[in-house]
């Protein structure tokens, strides 16, 4: 089923406040049963599913995080966001991210999301060493 871009913006904005509000059940809604998840920072792909198992161990990080300064475009069966991901961190510590993301659309649920970010500023915003981050990666723990 085709979707209008009122529906795509819809769905755009219902995920982000359901990520932002840590609400695991709607975003399992959202995706679709083979929705793929990819992030450049990390370099690799994960299913829906994967990526919704991550989040009760990646929400803990921070205090805080809002999904601010939502700019939305549309495509025939997608959407680009931009925005500014702010968090605190339980010591107080705050930053911000510039996030793109591109998202695929069918039926009604999000099928696949490519997210570009500045790898170089990750370590910051979660208030430690780049080095230290990626050797988290390369160990098998979640960054």
């Amino acid at each position: 089923m085709t979707m209008t871009d009122g529906e795509i913006r819809e769905l755009c904005n219902r995920f982000f406040d359901a990520y932002q509000d840590r609400r695991i059940e709607e975003l399992a809604q959202i995706y679709s049963n083979d929705c793929i998840v990819w992030h450049n920072v990390f370099g690799r792909e994960t299913t829906g599913r994967e990526n919704l198992a991550a989040l009760p161990d990646s929400y803990p990080m921070q205090r805080r995080r809002t999904y601010n300064d939502r700019i939305v475009d549309t495509f025939d069966g997608g959407f680009v966001i931009r925005y500014t991901l702010h968090g605190v961190q339980h010591s107080g510590h705050q930053g911000a991210l510039w996030i793109c993301i591109v998202g695929l659309c069918r039926d009604g649920r999000i099928t696949r999301i490519d997210e570009y970010m500045d790898s170089g500023k990750f370590a910051a915003w979660r208030g430690g060493s780049r080095a230290a981050v990626y050797e988290g990666e390369k160990e098998g723990g979640k960054a």
